[in-house]
């Protein structure tokens, strides 16, 4: 299934840019509950090597998508250090600055300076660190724009797709029905439709779409980093997913 034109469609335009291009999840559904887990260890993020994090809530949608998660990519994901003077120690959070300014640091980098400091994620006492640690999810793609389009709208374990059944009234916003009108077949433009609802028919199911005009919930961090190319917010803007160059 040729899904080039379709994501042409999504991003308006008649092609796909070239270029560098990631993935990002992240939102309050996430860093809420980030700490302790058991998948923050120095090891797990020295590795790229695509993993599955069942602990995680991979997003905030329907239970349809059960079969569509996600696989990250720990070492190039990002973690913001905040609020965090009171909680975590002065020799940590110096030598996080040391790497960014911003306190924004790949997973490859936390892990060595964790490693460090004996700062232990997996420990019960980390959850005092919620909200200080937050963390930007790297979804797993080979770096083009179409493997992060296939990501985020979760159509990279086709044919597996979810279909719009009879009596289904959650409602497409019009831009983008417009938009996927040509889209073929039938039950891939019915799948990306269900990621292009209006804010309210997404608010249980599905996802809003919003393009490149708007930083989903919890990836405004790469705000002045990168530029936004495709955005995607679920549930009621608990989290959300940006597809940057």
């Amino acid at each position: 299934m040729d899904l080039t034109a379709a994501f042409a469609a999504l991003l308006g335009r008649s092609d796909l840019p070239a270029g560098r291009h990631d993935a990002y999840f992240g939102g309050d559904t996430l860093d809420e509950f980030l700490l302790p887990a058991g998948w923050l260890t120095p090891a797990a993020l020295a590795s790229s090597a695509p993993v599955t994090l069942p602990d995680v809530d991979a997003c905030y949608l329907d239970a349809d998508h059960a079969a569509l998660g996600w696989e990250f990519d720990l070492a190039n994901s990002l973690f913001a250090v905040e609020w965090a003077d009171d909680v975590l120690p002065a020799a940590f959070l110096a030598d996080v600055r040391a790497v960014d300014a911003d306190l924004l640091v790949r997973g490859v980098d936390l892990g060595v300076l964790i490693d460090r400091h004996g700062l232990d994620l997996t420990a019960e006492s980390a959850h005092r660190w919620n909200y200080r640690l937050s963390a930007l999810l790297r979804l797993a793609t080979d770096g083009t724009v179409h493997d992060a389009m296939r990501m985020a709208t979760f159509t990279h374990r086709l044919p597996a797709l979810l279909p719009i059944g009879p009596g289904d009234h959650r409602r497409v916003e019009q831009e983008w029905a417009a938009a996927l009108a040509q889209v073929e077949p039938p039950p891939l433009r019915d799948h990306l439709s269900l990621h292009c609802l209006e804010p309210f028919s997404a608010r249980a199911a599905g996802a809003c779409y919003l393009g490149a005009t708007e930083w989903p919930t919890g990836t405004s961090a790469l705000a002045g980093r990168r530029k936004l190319l495709a955005g995607w917010e679920f549930g009621e803007s608990q989290s959300g997913v940006a597809v940057v160059g």
